[in-house]
């Protein structure tokens, strides 16, 4: 019930001092040092990435923001935006909706079905 306990200020001193140590210390002999690069997702919805889009959808069978995310490298909240402006402009049509998720079709698409 009480949960994890806090370590002491010694114990905390100690740990420290080892994280300075490692990193200080350089790689040794026949290591390589591998550096990870940070991916920056766009948050920014741009006409020229919005047309990229528009072009690519409308011939895939089925959409989900999370096709377009990965598929674009941008953030789920902008792929959300970018489909639901699609769908105002006539590109797409929203087939299902949930909780979560959206999925949408080219209206080609829609029609080849009935």
């Amino acid at each position: 019930m009480g949960g994890k306990k806090k370590p002491t200020l010694s114990q905390l001193a100690k740990k420290q001092e080892k994280q300075q140590a490692a990193q200080a210390k350089p790689a040794g002999k026949g290591k390589k040092v591998v550096e990870e690069r940070q991916v920056v997702k766009s948050s920014l919805v741009d006409p020229k990435l919005l047309s990229d889009i528009e072009k690519d959808v409308v011939k895939w069978d089925y959409v989900t923001p999370y096709l377009v995310a990965s598929k674009y490298n941008i953030k789920m909240s902008t792929a959300f935006q970018v489909l639901r402006a699609l769908a105002s402009k006539g590109s797409l049509v929203l087939v299902s909706k949930g909780h979560r998720t959206e999925i949408y079709t080219a209206p080609s698409n829609l029609k080849g079905a009935s």
